[in-house]
């Protein structure tokens, strides 16, 4: 080992270890230091400034574009490449310390950096302003166009469909400003590919071969977008309604051109290509409708339960809570059907939508609090088990003589004592023997 070490002093034409520490050694323990204190400093004190002024940026309309753009450097990627920097700085300096001659290195990189230098100067900045210009106009649609989107439906709303115009504006805007800035991408790619003196026509061909094949393979794909550009287009349902598609209900999470996000009232997502909807059932759009049919006992007046039930939709419709979203008072509808064992009365009543869920719970809680006050029976299903009889059948005389009889020995054997029965049992031995004695006087 010793041997090696005077072997590399020698070729550095240093006598002892000494020597070289203190001329170049020293140097290099300095230049060390001095990169790990660099990054030392840029990743515990410049890196959460960054963050905390990108946030900051982020959090102000006027300024929130900016901080988009300062908050790409707060990424690891950008942490990567400033390591790597310091590191590549540190190595040609320690060589350079070392005595390896790193003029070949320098030169090469200097000559980089002024045709890097050069080219940016000429035409990368062309392409660098075109970079940021695609930045901005997709940062812009991103911002303008659900302003334009909801301004446009909500003045071509009626009176009284606030919300449902709310919902077209919200699903138009995504669609809309998606299929802009994907457009704009698109555009501005083939833009710089020119400018980079790339020919576009191989490309756009090579993209119509591309565009053919996938197309035998995704007609799947193909019909989920018709099918989602005439959901859109026929405004058949829109974010925030409640929907039954393809054999699935649950409320409209998201909507494009491709699927439907359904989440069901256990949380539950579903994901539904636009493409398996034959039939879409929105239970939300313009207002919804509750129906409740309640059965009454065939004793009860029809005309007085009626009147009971009109009176209670008209009472929840002048409710200051519940009332403000009924559009109209839940009346009877009519009598709906004459069932085993009830008479069954249809209730109707429209309200805004998504409401008739809330609405319906509390028309039967009071409709259930009003009867048991008026008395009136709500019916169900009653079970007799019939064992069977052997005996033949009494009429209605002779059931009621048997079962007073059977009363009677019932009362009379749960009043009699131990000592009333030997008393009773005296009595009939003595009038048997008495009577024994009369026959034999009557033969004498």
């Amino acid at each position: 080992m010793d041997d090696f070490l005077d072997s590399v002093l020698n070729y550095l034409g240093y006598e002892t270890f000494t020597k070289w520490f203190l001329s170049e050694g020293i140097w290099a323990i300095f230049l060390i230091l001095f990169i790990f204190i660099v990054w030392f400093i840029f990743h515990k004190f410049a890196r959460p400034k960054i963050s905390t002024l990108a946030i900051k940026l982020k959090n102000r309309d006027e300024t929130r574009d900016v901080g988009i753009f300062v908050s790409m450097l707060d990424t690891k990627a950008f942490d990567t490449s400033v390591l790597i920097f310091l590191l590549s700085i540190m190595s040609v300096g320690l060589l350079s310390i070392i005595g390896i001659n790193v003029s070949p290195v320098s030169s090469y990189f200097q000559d980089k950096s002024v045709s890097i230098f050069s080219w940016l100067f000429s035409e990368g900045i062309i392409i660098i302003i075109m970079i940021l210009a695609i930045w901005w106009i997709v940062r812009i649609i991103e911002r303008i166009f659900p302003r334009v989107v909801t301004t446009f439906v909500m003045s071509r709303s009626e009176y009284g469909e606030h919300e449902e115009s709310e919902k077209r504006a919200t699903t138009l805007s995504r669609v809309f400003t998606g299929g802009a800035q994907i457009i704009v991408i698109v555009s501005g790619l083939f833009m710089i590919l020119s400018k980079l003196s790339i020919p576009v026509g191989p490309v756009l061909a090579g993209f119509g071969v591309v565009g053919i094949a996938v197309g035998f393979g995704a007609q799947h794909l193909i019909r989920d977008l018709i099918s989602g550009i005439f959901v859109i287009a026929e405004n058949q349902y829109r974010t925030g309604d409640v929907v039954t598609i393809a054999g699935t209900s649950g409320l409209v999470e998201d909507i494009n051109l491709r699927r439907t996000i359904l989440r069901d009232l256990e949380g539950t997502v579903h994901v539904v290509p636009n493409g398996e909807i034959a039939v879409s059932a929105n239970r939300t759009k313009n207002y919804s409708r509750v129906v409740l049919d309640v059965g009454v006992a065939y004793k009860e007046n029809l005309e007085r339960v009626i009147m009971i039930l009109n009176q209670i939709g008209n009472e929840i419709s002048a409710d200051p809570v519940i009332g403000l979203n009924i559009i109209k008072a839940p009346q009877v509808l009519r009598i709906q059907s004459l069932d085993d064992s009830c008479i069954t009365i249809r209730i109707l009543g429209d309200c805004k939508p998504m409401k008739q869920w809330n609405l319906r719970s509390e028309l039967i809680r009071r409709i259930k609090a009003r009867f048991d006050i008026e008395g009136i029976e709500i019916p169900f299903p009653h079970q007799t088990i019939y064992w069977g009889d052997d005996q033949p059948r009494l009429t209605i005389q002779e059931k009621s003589t048997t079962k007073t009889k059977k009363n009677k020995v019932k009362n009379s054997k749960e009043d009699l004592t131990p000592e009333a029965i030997e008393q009773i049992l005296a009595e009939f031995a003595l009038a048997k023997r008495g009577s024994l004695w009369n026959d034999q006087d009557l033969d004498e």
